[in-house]
């Protein structure tokens, strides 16, 4: 009976182990957005992999409440991934309200499957929009270069553009997050839309050596 007993908790463990890790592992396709909700698209021009940690700080959601959500992605060259950031505050299929601020801070850095050389340059666009699945040609774009980054070993079990997190529960992020002290730049930007769904970005923080901004993560 006592090694019976002992196999049913040890049971229940591993249940609770697997759930807990699948919560704070599982990933979002760059492409599963809403066509009409407010996006912003993070897309990898360069020739290595780009990490970002990300945190967007202070939003406040459809019912009323003002969270923080982590989320970290993993983007291959020629890759993005886009946030809905519609279905993340809670309006699903909508766009963001007019007058809408939110502030999103970057802490990123360059990887590779093999490093082949010990730096790399940023090549990095951001994007927002809303009202349609893909931006349009009057969607602002803003380029992001940095010259000379150290490159590190992308962890081997990312071998393809993933997004993970994008929650509230920052502990669940720092057990998912695997490099973050790689990330050397940081960024921070205040992402307004208006009235029409336009999406403009203020860069607050231009690319900024980490040693200056701590990270929080």
């Amino acid at each position: 009976m006592k090694n019976s007993k002992n196999i049913i908790i040890m049971l229940v463990l591993i249940t609770l182990i697997a759930v807990a890790v699948s919560g704070c592992t599982s990933n979002t396709k760059s492409n599963s957005v809403n066509e009409q909700s407010t996006k912003v698209a993070f897309i990898n021009n360069g020739t290595t992999w780009f990490h970002v940690d990300i945190v967007i700080e202070n939003m406040t959601l459809k019912n009323g409440t003002i969270q923080n959500l982590y989320g970290e992605a993993y983007i291959k060259p020629g890759g993005n991934v886009t946030l809905d950031l519609s279905g993340l505050a809670g309006y699903g299929n909508q766009p963001l309200p007019a007058g809408t601020n939110i502030r999103i801070m970057g802490w990123k850095g360059l990887l590779n499957q093999t490093i082949v050389s010990s730096t790399g340059i940023m090549n990095l666009t951001m994007q927002g929009w809303s009202k349609t699945l893909n931006p349009q040609s009057d969607d602002q774009q803003y380029n992001v270069t940095v010259q000379n980054l150290p490159v590190n070993q992308l962890p081997a079990n990312i071998t393809d553009t993933t997004l993970y997190g994008m929650s509230p529960d920052i502990t669940s992020f720092q057990e998912a997050s695997e490099i973050d002290s790689n990330d050397p730049i940081f960024e921070e930007e205040i992402l307004s839309v208006d009235a029409n769904g336009k999406v403009t970005m203020v860069f607050v923080t231009p690319p900024t050596l980490c040693e200056i901004a701590a990270h929080p993560i």
